[in-house]
């Protein structure tokens, strides 16, 4: 199969065009013929045979039109036909002038010829006048006029037929072809690839079907203009185009179909599996796409964001449509994936027994058939149960108990998950009431889907669910996911506060998996946050996990929010996650969900005790080495252990993701003093303070490389503290600042006896003692809680201002304060259609005449201007090799880098603060960027509720 397929002809069948023209054409040239035979100006015509073909004629159209019943000859038939009946007519005419019109009639049969199903049929039928014409004349007696005629008959028959077999072949293409790309649409691609697919037993080949769903080309067309995303989507096309045998089609505005080859082996195996196919295409299609300079796109240089959906034949089917259906749906789902690519199940979402429990489930509601299991929510801290999560269940009578995964899913695109999720409220909240009666302490979750939360029953059920069950505020939780929030934007934020006025919590389920921002989260006021259990999981064996979820309980915590880590499988992650900071734990490791009778009888998992450590060994140990530049090295320690008094959070996170990475009981961060060895921020025991003789933390800052040993069997640390607590494998990396100098030692070890640390565990244990050595140069995670203390303070002496220059003015300089530019300077538009945008205020180190003459153009090149038209931040790292800032005006301003945050109100971008360093900056950290668009958000908010707010300027068309 290659991508340039050769057209092929039209193929109608047999049934020709349609019965309503045919019906058409056989009264006209019918009446035509009848005008010979019955018109005095045509002497010499025999009348009788011509009325009588014209009658048939009449009587066949008549049929047509009339009668559904009637039958409708093929092409053929009809060609054949109609070219006897003319021939006969111009017989009759007998050598009149009517003859004339008699041939013009040709083109009745011509206009069947194109529907001919081969090359040889139409060249026969076309050919067909030219011998039954002269016969005709000969027969009449007039042989005389056949050349005459003859020559005047190729403008009734060829013409006609080629020109409709033009229009014909046009329509083809233009019915197989998208008119924006010219590239095969889904009728192209469809009859481009049946004939492979059919052939594919014989031949002995595979065929993949891929569905690649362009995620940003709706971002790029607002932005760029549609020139622009078409281009990306051409260019991306042209690459799929130039792999072996492919065949590429466009089947919607940002998605292409590339179906092609699977490659085999030897043995007729494949080479690479589907997904290694997906995603070796996604790869292929995301290198980077240069802009025409000309162009909408400005030369700018873009990278595309895929998903692509694979289905295989035979594997997943045979038909070309149901093949691109699967892929499409897999499609779907590789967005949400971490690697954009999914293979089909080879199935329909949903198969006929789903659709039959869809069906049987709100009678199953009315009888009672449902069940709500509980699952307990612990207290990281005291392992004391504060809450329950209500999931519910189906007693089926005839296949028995079943999960929330066999009808919850496919209630959920529907009304019906509305009575089933009050049911659950009801339910959950009438046993809550309960159990708080009889003296347990408790509250009870419940979850709400999108479609849930946009009913106007749920505030109704709530207060009801509340009230009938004397709950105290808070002692319900509504569990929501992002999905829901996101749906409705604008409205959410009211339904959320009525719901917890009516005096429930919200939990924002699953947090971390969609697209949340710092932003919506304030706008949202949710009060907990569930972290979503595919981090919690993997935490104990990635230390990005771990990092996300410490990440997130940070955040969550500046924002005052509960945190809980559902997924809690086993005591090492839960005890992982407690270093974490996690308020609350949810998972099999403390309880499965179960019936309410058995929710407090079942044993729950208290947080593990350290056991005290025995007392060092009397035994004489080695004297740890010390260096000659002893002096110095003590020093900077005792420097260190002053400066990490801020830092137990980042050290603690440190040390448990060491743990986790070399899979140990316990890490620690160690400093090496003259005699001791203090244990910082340790993770397994709350040791803090060694004697530095005999422990393998010496020997590391000594020899400051990674040092791994068993302790109770090494000369250098037999006998030493290390040995005398039990430690029988140790792995250490020494924490250098940039001059080399030993800092401290990051260090994990166990009971357990000794192996190998891992290529990888090394390389992962010297990350993060980068991280600390990072931290303890500078990198300060307090300063950054410093700066947005700041902010927030500033904000909250805004509030209830109703004075704009006033919120302008704190505004800008809370920010400038918290990102600490060079300068920034605040815009606002002076022309009533906002094209014209100029300096209104600025702040730091900045020539205020060379900023005043400067003025932003909304067309123009600026991150103001791409703020303007997106109403969204911009962020450009090097102002000097960046398409978005103009060359000019950087040189003229003095831009390195700089940050454009807008003030977005109801009727669009209102005001753009710019932030400026005179240096190009590396990065910017995400945490104070996000900060800065949250006050932003917060201050565009307050200028919208002023009540003497200007109205929209008016535009004065004249």
């Amino acid at each position: 199969m290659t991508s340039q397929q050769p057209e092929r002809a039209l193929d109608l069948g047999e049934g020709g065009p349609d019965r309503r023209v045919v019906a058409v054409g056989y009264l006209l040239t019918s009446l035509v013929s009848a005008s010979v035979a019955l018109l005095p100006v045509w002497p010499g015509v025999h009348d009788l045979p011509v009325l009588l073909i014209a009658c048939l004629g009449l009587l066949t159209g008549a049929g047509l039109l009339l009668s559904p019943a009637w039958p409708m000859a093929g092409p053929r038939t009809a060609v054949v036909g109609t070219a006897l009946g003319t021939s006969v007519a111009v017989y009759a005419a007998d050598g009149s002038p009517g003859i004339g019109v008699l041939v013009a009639l040709y083109s009745a049969a011509a206009a069947h010829i194109p529907f001919l199903r081969s090359g040889r049929a139409v060249l026969a039928a076309t050919a067909l006048p030219f011998a039954l014409l002269p016969v005709a004349l000969v027969a009449s007696g007039h042989a005389h006029q056949v050349l005459g005629w003859v020559l005047v008959l190729p403008a009734t028959t060829v013409v006609p037929v080629l020109g409709v077999r033009s229009l014909l072949r046009l329509a083809a293409h233009r019915a197989r072809r998208d008119g924006g790309s010219d590239l095969l649409n889904r009728t192209g691609l469809l009859e481009s690839c049946a004939q492979r697919l059919e052939r594919e037993e014989d031949l002995g080949e595979r065929v993949a079907v891929n569905v690649v769903h362009f995620d940003d080309l709706r971002d790029l067309r607002p932005v760029l203009g549609p020139a622009a995303a078409e281009e990306v989507l051409a260019e991306c096309a042209r690459r799929a185009a130039a792999l072996p045998g492919s065949v590429v089609a466009r089947i919607d505005l940002d998605s292409l179909a590339v179906v092609q080859p699977v490659e085999l082996d030897a043995s007729g195996e494949p080479v690479r599996t589907a997904v290694e196919e997906g995603r070796a295409l996604r790869e292929l299609l995301r290198a980077h796409v240069d802009l025409a300079a000309d162009g909408p796109g400005q030369g700018l240089r873009v990278r595309p964001g895929v998903s692509v959906g694979v289905a295989r034949a035979p594997e997943h089917g045979r038909d070309v449509e149901d093949l691109l259906a699967l892929a499409d749906v897999a499609a779907v789902r590789a967005g949400a994936e971490q690697h954009r690519v999914a293979v089909t199940g080879g199935g329909a979402a949903f198969d006929v027994d789903t659709l039959r429990l869809h069906a049987e489930l709100p009678a199953a509601v009315e009888d009672g058939q449902l069940r709500v299991h509980y699952q307990r929510l612990v207290t990281a801290g005291t392992g004391r149960t504060v809450g329950v999560e209500a999931l519910v269940r189906w007693q089926h009578p005839e296949r028995g108990l079943l999960g929330p995964g066999a009808f919850v899913p496919l209630a959920e695109r529907s009304q019906a998950i509305v009575g089933l999720t009050l049911w659950v409220l009801r339910t959950a909240a009438a046993q809550c009431g309960a159990w708080r009666a009889a003296g347990h302490d408790v509250g009870v979750s419940v979850n709400v889907s999108p479609v849930v939360l946009a009913d106007p029953s749920l505030l109704d059920a709530v207060r009801r669910a509340v009230a009938d069950n004397d709950l105290g505020r808070g002692t319900l939780t509504l569990e929501v996911t992002e999905s829901a929030l996101l749906a409705d934007p604008a409205g959410v934020p009211a339904v959320l506060a009525a719901l917890r006025e009516a005096g429930a919590r919200i939990s924002l389920d699953d947090f971390g998996t969609g697209y949340t921002s710092l932003t919506m989260l304030r706008q949202f006021e949710v009060d907990e946050l569930k972290i979503d259990q595919s981090f919690v999981a993997a935490a104990p064996k990635a230390p990005a996990d771990a990092a996300i979820v410490r990440a997130l309980v940070d955040l969550a915590h500046r924002l005052s929010l509960d945190v809980v880590a559902e997924g809690v499988e086993d005591a090492r992650t839960a005890d992982l996650v407690r270093s974490l900071g996690a308020d609350v734990l949810q998972g099999f490791h403390f309880a499965r969900p179960v019936p309410a009778e058995q929710v407090f009888t079942a044993p729950v998992e208290a947080p593990r005790d350290v056991p005290a450590a025995p007392a060092a060994p009397a035994a004489a140990v080695a004297r740890a080495p010390r260096g000659g530049d002893e002096e110095e090295r003590v020093g900077l320690a005792r420097t260190v252990l002053g400066a990490t008094a801020r830092s137990e959070g980042l050290l603690r996170s440190v040390t448990a993701l060491a743990a986790a990475v070399c899979g140990t009981e316990f890490a620690s961060f160690n400093v090496v003093t003259e005699e001791h060895v203090h244990a910082l921020a340790p993770h397994g025991h709350d040791r803090s303070l060694v004697p530095r003789d005999g422990t393998p933390c010496a020997w590391t800052a000594h020899q400051r490389d990674v040092l791994h040993l068993d302790p109770a069997t090494d000369p250098r640390t037999l006998g030493g503290v290390a040995a005398g607590y039990g430690v029988r494998h140790y792995v250490g990396v020494p924490v250098t600042d940039a001059g080399g100098r030993v800092l401290g030692v990051l260090c994990a070890y166990d009971h357990h006896g000794t192996r190998p640390a891992t290529a990888l565990q090394r390389t992962q244990l010297q990350a993060l003692a980068g991280v600390v050595a990072d931290h303890l140069a500078g990198v300060d995670a307090a300063g950054q809680l410093a700066r947005l203390h700041g902010l927030l303070q500033a904000m909250a002496e805004l509030d209830g201002s109703r004075d704009p220059d006033r919120l302008l003015a704190g505004f800008g300089a809370a920010v400038h304060e918290l990102l600490r530019p060079d300068f920034s300077f605040l815009v606002g538009p002076t022309t009533p259609l906002g094209e014209r945008w100029d300096v209104l205020d600025h702040r730091g180190d900045v020539d205020p005449d060379v900023l005043g003459r400067v003025v932003f153009d909304a067309p123009g090149r600026s991150a103001v201007a791409r703020s303007v038209a997106t109403g969204r931040p911009v962020w450009v790292p090097d102002a000097a090799t960046s398409t978005v800032v103009a060359g000019d005006l950087a040189r003229r301003v003095g831009v390195g880098s700089v940050l454009t945050v807008p003030l977005v109100g109801p009727d669009g971008v209102v005001n753009v603060l710019s932030a400026v360093w005179r240096h190009p900056q590396r990065d910017l950290s995400p945490v104070l960027r996000d900060a800065a668009v949250a006050a932003a958000t917060r201050v565009a908010r307050q200028l919208a509720a002023r009540p003497d707010r200007p109205a929209a300027p008016l535009e004065v068309v004249g």
